[in-house]
């Protein structure tokens, strides 16, 4: 039987609050042709109704008025030419009128400081989370755990198509009839152009790397103080290294970046150290190696995995080595 969607539910879901049966229920009532109209109407019912940045300009004057009462402004003194006079505001149209000013400083000064808060709107996962959500312009965006991106609050999809990324995300781009480019910016150098296409982003500490499923990307990045470009066909993959430099070549099924959509973990001759790296960035946790020589050992193998417990248990088997879970840590050892 078919989940009921409601509006209290889909603002749940907008709230961080709905559960991952929920989300799951909402990704299949979103394929049905007619139910994304009335998704972004409530979008913008429940962003009207829930802005993230609300300067207290109240409190800001109340607490300059304080300032004001403790800290009394001493008179001036006459002036110094005989016969000089001086028109003397009152004292209390003084302070007022220099409370209002200064909190009207102050206000400036916390909407500049926001401002990214304030233009952008913030799709956020937390740890072991994935997410799914259509933009404003059709586009599709899985976004995997541990990851955010930024989405301009405003003129997205007509006036431009371009979004920010911290992490790792799938897109399946929507063509637009005015061939508008999609634009993903990355901290790590680099920035991804598309026209309607799907491929994936991953820009994390340890690296980052482009797949390409389907269409024409084209990836812009820095060569020291040299912009260059290349062009990717479908079924590549470009990686950079911590020198910004990249390597284009043929992606198999072990550098398929969207296989974490579904639970699929794929090794390839993958050292255990950089397996640590991964939970750490996926599921916040703070994992130890035991010694360097356990930290080079390779993993090599595809499987599927729940959750994480799912997922340290194959690891184990897989190298036969303890792997121990207290709170945030873990702990990986030789048996």
């Amino acid at each position: 039987m078919e989940a009921e969607i409601t509006r209290e539910l889909i603002f749940d879901h907008f709230a961080n609050k709905a559960t991952p049966l929920q989300r799951r229920q909402i990704d299949d009532w979103l394929k049905t042709e007619g139910n994304e109209e009335l998704y972004y109407m409530w979008l913008e019912e429940w962003e009207n109704s829930n802005p993230e940045y609300q300067p207290d300009s109240k409190l800001l004057v109340e607490g300059y008025l304080r300032y004001i009462r403790t800290n009394p402004r001493q008179d001036d003194q006459a002036g110094r030419a005989l016969g000089e006079r001086r028109f003397k505001l009152p004292r209390r149209w003084w302070t007022v009128s220099m409370a209002a000013a200064v909190a009207l400083l102050l206000v400036a000064a916390g909407l500049w400081l926001n401002k990214n808060i304030l233009l952008s709107k913030s799709y956020q996962t937390s740890n072991g989370e994935i997410r799914r959500f259509v933009l404003a312009d059709g586009s599709l965006v899985t976004l995997n755990a541990s990851s955010r991106l930024m989405v301009p609050r405003w003129g997205f999809g007509t006036s431009s198509r371009e979004v920010d990324l911290d992490g790792e995300a799938s897109f399946t781009v929507k063509h637009t009839h005015d061939n508008r480019k999609f634009v993903v910016r990355t901290g790590k150098g680099f920035e991804v152009v598309v026209l309607g296409t799907e491929f994936s982003v991953f820009s994390r500490s340890r690296g980052a790397r482009v797949v390409l499923n389907r269409g024409k990307v084209q990836v812009n990045y820095q060569d020291g103080k040299k912009s260059k470009q290349l062009v990717m066909k479908p079924g590549e993959l470009v990686s950079f290294d911590q020198q910004n430099q990249p390597t284009l070549r043929q992606a198999t099924s072990y550098t398929d970046l969207s296989i974490w959509q579904e639970k699929r973990f794929v090794f390839e001759q993958t050292k255990l150290g950089e397996v640590a790296q991964m939970l750490e960035e996926t599921y916040g946790l703070k994992v130890e190696i035991s010694s360097p020589e356990l930290a080079r050992r390779e993993l090599m193998g595809s499987f599927r995995a729940n959750n994480l417990d799912e997922l340290l248990q194959t690891i184990s088997d897989l190298l036969d080595i303890s792997i121990v879970r207290e709170s945030d840590t873990i702990r990986l050892s030789e048996n």
